[in-house]
């Protein structure tokens, strides 16, 4: 007899339970469909902003890597030699720095190209300067000797 009742005892226990997850799960299933609408967004826009970024990364290590390579040019280039062509070859690989600025519409987001552009002009210029002052240092002490020997 004991059994009987703990059989029925159990089954109406499990009776419940069952009743109750199922309603749990209607309830569930009711507000998420009906009451709490889910937002459905469209990815297009980020998804091509997101490309649209990456492009605009490569394209700064590329320029990147011209700007070093110029810089290298500008470090091995000797003043003292009267040399047009090579500066002339490196101001127009500055001004290529200097163009992805313009040929992207003047996006904000390439003006890297003039900052990175300037820069490499001014270091261009101020070795320029550099070597020529001391050109110009070595004449006058040249000089100075020279007065000084003849005086």
């Amino acid at each position: 007899m004991k059994i009987e009742n703990l059989s029925e005892v159990f089954w109406r226990k499990v009776k419940y339970v069952l009743l109750f997850t199922l309603s749990i799960i209607l309830m569930y299933i009711l507000q998420t469909k009906f009451i709490l609408k889910v937002p459905i967004m469209d990815n297009t826009e980020l998804l091509e902003a997101i490309n649209n970024y990456e492009a605009i990364i490569e394209k700064q290590t590329e320029y990147a890597s011209r700007v070093k390579n110029i810089h290298e040019e500008i470090k091995t280039m000797e003043f003292d030699i009267h040399q047009v062509q090579k500066k002339d070859e490196i101001n127009k690989k500055i001004f290529n720095v200097r163009s992805v600025f313009k040929e992207n519409k003047m996006n904000s987001k390439y003006f890297f190209g003039i900052q990175s552009a300037n820069i490499l002009q001014i270091y261009f210029d101020t070795r320029e300067e550099h070597s020529s002052m001391l050109k110009n240092k070595k004449i006058i002490l040249d000089n100075l000797k020279e007065c000084k020997a003849n005086i």
